[in-house]
């Protein structure tokens, strides 16, 4: 739901930019009265916000990173004025049209020392295309204006934040996901194949791909999945020993994601639960409502209504 909220301190700006995104700490930077406007809208769980602020700065410390308040990428299009993003070593100026990524996990710090305007989308990391090795790669690299890439995503982001307030009446749920994978697109792109990490990295990522595609496939396992890499079942279990899910709890976990994110479209609100099952590969209604609540601590039929 679209909220637009001004404040006329920075004590006040201070709570409500910590309310709205993650715990920050926050510094301004010139002298005199501060006034800020946010306005924000979560279409499910992505969020995009419009900021038009004074000079300040934004810090986001280790303690706070640790503090498990979110796990988030925060993808910056700067609109109006300058700003500098610093994280994993790395800084860089974000002029009018520059984009740039960010993840919450680890300490960041974002300063405008002139008046600037921002559209930040804010991205739960199960919900980005590209993994977390990958962001790594990228956070604190800014995707120019000049980029040939940029032109396919800035002009939908400058869209996006004129028309924030309307996008729960035209869809905008569904709109979020698609800029979201856009913005994937083509800032994985700007890296080039490079980007991608070593051949283990590689070759997960094409497994939890592959896993995400077939999802509907009641018969989908290690066996299958492992024969459609050409490689045995031993060397697939042994390509995740050491990540926190085997492939038999990856195939479960992602299929309880996509099962809630089917649960919360409201284009799928007609849709019975147990057709949301057999979306995910799980035909028996039982079963599903069992694994789903194992899950997220409810049925699928409250985590609907509750959505």
């Amino acid at each position: 739901m679209y909220q637009l909220q001004h404040v006329d301190s920075f004590t006040a700006w201070s709570r409500l930019i910590s309310d709205a995104f993650v715990k920050l700490r926050s510094e301004q930077i010139s002298s005199g009265h501060f006034t800020a406007t946010l306005g924000a809208n979560m279409l499910g769980e992505i969020g995009l916000m419009r900021i038009h602020a004074k000079p300040h700065a934004v810090k986001r410390t280790e303690d706070l990173s640790a503090s498990g308040d979110g796990d988030f990428y925060k993808i910056s299009y700067q609109l109006d004025g300058y700003g500098l993003l610093i994280q994993d070593g790395r800084e860089t100026l974000l002029a009018p049209g520059d984009l740039a990524i960010y993840d919450t996990q680890r300490p960041y710090t974002l300063a405008f020392e002139k008046p600037a305007s921002v559209l930040v989308t804010l991205v739960p990391h199960d919900l980005f295309r590209l993994s977390q090795q990958q962001v790594g790669q990228l956070t604190a690299v800014a995707l120019k204006e000049s980029h040939p890439l940029s032109g396919t995503v800035a002009p939908l982001l400058r869209h996006l934040g004129s028309n924030l307030s309307q996008w729960d009446e035209f869809g905008g749920y569904q709109l979020a996901r698609n800029t979201v994978d856009l913005l994937a697109t083509a800032l994985g792109g700007a890296l080039g194949a490079e980007c991608h990490g070593d051949a283990k990295v590689r070759q997960r990522e094409l497994v939890t791909g592959y896993i995400n595609a077939h999802l509907d496939d009641a018969d989908l396992g290690p066996a299958r999945i492992a024969a459609a890499h050409f490689m045995s079942v031993r060397s697939l279990h042994a390509l995740f020993e050491h990540q926190p899910l085997s492939v038999a709890a990856l195939i479960r976990n992602l299929r309880m994601r996509e099962a809630a994110r089917l649960l919360r479209d409201p284009l799928m609100a007609e849709l019975p639960v147990q057709a949301i099952g057999s979306r995910v590969g799980i035909a028996d209604a039982a079963g599903f409502s069992r694994m789903f609540s194992k899950e997220f601590g409810s049925t699928p039929g409250k985590y609907r209504d509750a959505a």
